[in-house]
């Protein structure tokens, strides 16, 4: 017969995984890196097109060479012509594609799909080049560097039943053939998109303990070593669902459910310091030795990640819930982002000086931007994906 622990186990556990659910639908792709990108012009910045792919996008469109990745919620993937919109291949796998487990090495397009399965493919027709099977889902961003596709998994999200006890494994796939290099199974339920810094792979997400906690939950940040996938350190916090995690070779950092942005000593995983965000924040994007967020307070902060100090911050104008969406993206030394209202931000990165502004008039989506070569995309909660362009 349960005991009244259990069921108050149970229920923490319960709420916790209904959560990651929720938060999963929000969080943005993990930023690419800003030497892809040049400035834009804001003065010239207009929308090109924009269609309907039939149902909501949770993850930014993704440009690879003339093609736009776009994953609508429950249908084939999509690879449209990335300056019409027009639809040049679609892929069903016969089975969900996870709609933000995606990313690209600017060759092969890398994605997860249901049953455990993972695959790459050629970004410009939509055929597969190779298929690994991992036996668990993933349904976060993978992580790319030096021929290596870094793949974190899950046992909590949609259409997965919720499995607090599930050890989630983080694998290193060759970008080449999917062959798996080694996998590290580690004691968290849910892993969300890892970074590299150097020779370590830093790891982060939530796990289950009897321990009750009232606000936040049980996480867990693993600092792996690359090569191999063996274990350097382990830090624990009562932080929550981990949103992102970004490092610079000192501090590693992370936002979690309780939204402080948190720095932990990248050598051997001590707590340094803590910062209260301001209210909700949905990620962030790291740059160098600088962490960009927004929080649900309409203000954007510049943080060196290192030490925690504040930079600059730049408060959003047009009303009290007019918050950045998404990750910021670094264009040279301009901060672009996206905000609740449909407004396109402009600000100097070094200062927070306003550049400029351009009205959307898209106020139903649910993650951010991305930009590419003087392109710039957004996906719509309602189907509907828009080009702008400065040409």
């Amino acid at each position: 017969m349960p005991t009244l622990f259990n069921k108050v186990f149970f229920k923490r556990i319960h709420r916790l995984v209904v959560f990651v659910i929720f938060m999963a639908i929000m969080i943005a792709c993990q930023p690419k890196k800003a030497d892809t990108n040049r400035p834009l012009d804001g003065t010239t910045l207009h929308q090109v097109w924009s269609r309907d792919v039939g149902e909501p996008i949770n993850h930014p469109p993704l440009r690879i060479g003339n093609v736009l990745i776009v994953a609508p919620i429950d249908r084939p993937l999509l690879g449209l012509n990335a300056k019409t919109g027009e639809t040049l291949w679609s892929y069903d796998p016969g089975v969900r594609v996870w709609d933000r487990a995606y990313d690209s090495d600017g060759k092969r397009l890398f994605i997860g799909i249901q049953d455990g399965k993972y695959i790459a493919l050629d970004p410009s027709n939509g055929k597969k080049i190779w298929e690994a099977s991992l036996g668990i889902n993933s349904q976060m961003p993978p992580f790319i560097s030096d021929g290596v596709v870094y793949v974190p998994t899950t046992f909590a999200g949609p259409d997965t039943p919720g499995d607090p006890n599930g050890k989630a494994a983080l694998f290193a796939l060759s970008v080449e053939d999917g062959e798996i290099l080694w996998s590290f199974e580690s004691g968290n339920y849910i892993l969300q998109t890892p970074y590299k810094q150097g020779d370590t792979i830093y790891l982060a997400g939530s796990f289950s303990s009897p321990k009750v906690v009232d606000e936040g939950g049980h996480m867990r940040v693993y600092a792996l070593n690359a090569n191999d996938g063996s274990v350097k350190w382990a830090y624990e916090s009562e932080d929550g669902f981990t949103k992102q995690i970004y490092a610079t070779e000192n501090v590693v950092s992370y936002i979690a459910y309780q939204d402080f942005l948190v720095g932990v000593d990248a050598n051997n995983g001590e707590l340094l310091w803590r910062k209260d965000t301001g209210n909700w924040v949905p990620t962030f994007a790291g740059y160098k030795d600088v962490v960009y967020y927004g929080s649900a307070n309409t203000v954007v902060h510049a943080i060196q990640a290192d030490s925690g100090e504040s930079l600059w911050t730049y408060n959003i104008p047009e009303g009290t819930f007019n918050y950045l969406i998404g990750a910021p993206v670094l264009l040279g030394n301009e901060l672009v982002f996206l905000t609740q209202v449909g407004e396109i931000f402009s600000l100097d990165s070094i200062t927070g000086e306003f550049l400029w502004q351009v009205s959307t008039r898209i106020a139903n989506t649910r993650a951010g931007l991305s930009v590419y070569d003087g392109w710039l995309y957004i996906g719509g909660g309602d189907g509907q994906v828009h080009a702008y362009s400065d040409y």
